[in-house]
C-alpha cells in the first residue's frame, strides 16, 4: 500500500492509487487489530476465509501502515486514511508493550541483538512512520508536539544510551552492544525523524 500510494503520487497514474485503495482496505479489514488499533502479523487463510492463529502486532508493519495511509489520503482526497493513520500512530505511541517505563521502544528486547530479526532491523520504521504523519499534521499542534516528544525520547535514549562513538545498538534502552549492521539500519530512521520532526 505504501509503495503503491508512492507511486500514485509520483506519476499520478490512477492503476497505482486504486491499487493502494485496494490494499489499505485489505488492511484495514484484516490487519488492525480492534482492541489496540495497531497493525498484526496477519496471516489470512484465503480458502477459509478467515483469520489464522498466531497473529501478533507488529510495530514496523504499524509504522509503514501510518506512512502508507497518510500518502494515500492525499493522492486519494479521502481524508478518513489520514484519520485512520492518527489514530494508530497514537495508539503506537501509547503501546505500553512496546516501550519501557520511560517510554523507550523497547520492541525486542527479549531477543539476541547479534540476529538481524524483524524488530532489531525494522522498529525505526515506526519512527518514519510518525515523521510522516507529522509531516501531514502541520497545523494539529497537540498532535504535532506528541510525536515531536515521542520521537525525541526514542533519539535521546539512542543518542545517550545506546551509543558508541558513531555507532548504535539495537536496544536503545542501552546498553550499547555492537556494532551490527542492521542496529545502524534501525537507527537512520530515529536520527531523520529527530531532524524531521525538530526542523534542524
Amino acid at each position: 500500500m505504501t509503495l503503491s500510494s508512492y507511486l500514485a503520487e509520483c506519476t499520478g497514474q490512477a492503476k497505482f492509487k486504486d491499487v493502494a485503495i485496494l490494499s489499505a482496505n485489505c488492511i484495514k479489514r484484516w490487519m488492525i487489530d480492534p482492541a489496540t488499533k495497531l497493525i498484526k502479523e496477519c496471516f489470512i487463510d484465503v480458502l477459509k476465509v478467515k483469520e489464522r492463529e498466531g497473529a501478533v502486532l507488529s510495530c514496523h508493519l504499524t509504522g509503514m501502515a501510518i506512512e502508507g495511509f497518510h500518502v494515500l489520503a492525499v493522492v486519494s482526497g479521502d481524508e478518513s486514511w489520514k484519520s485512520l493513520a492518527n489514530d494508530i500512530a497514537v495508539a503506537a505511541m501509547r503501546h505500553n508493550e512496546w516501550h519501557t517505563p520511560d517510554g523507550i521502544l523497547n520492541v525486542g528486547s527479549n531477543e539476541d541483538v547479534s540476529k538481524s530479526t524483524d524488530n532489531n532491523m525494522f522498529k525505526g520504521w515506526l519512527n518514519r512512520g510518525l515523521l510522516v504523519a507529522y509531516q501531514h499534521n502541520r497545523t494539529n499542534e497537540p498532535f504535532c508536539n506528541l510525536i515531536r516528544g515521542y520521537i525525541n525520547v526514542q533519539f535521546n535514549a539512542l543518542y545517550e544510551l545506546s551509543r558508541y562513538c558513531s555507532s548504535y545498538g539495537c536496544q536503545w534502552s542501552g546498553p550499547y552492544v555492537g556494532p551490527y549492521a542492521h542496529a545502524q539500519a534501525t537507527a537512520i530512521d530515529t536520527l531523520v525523524a529527530a531532524v524531521g520532526v525538530n526542523d534542524i
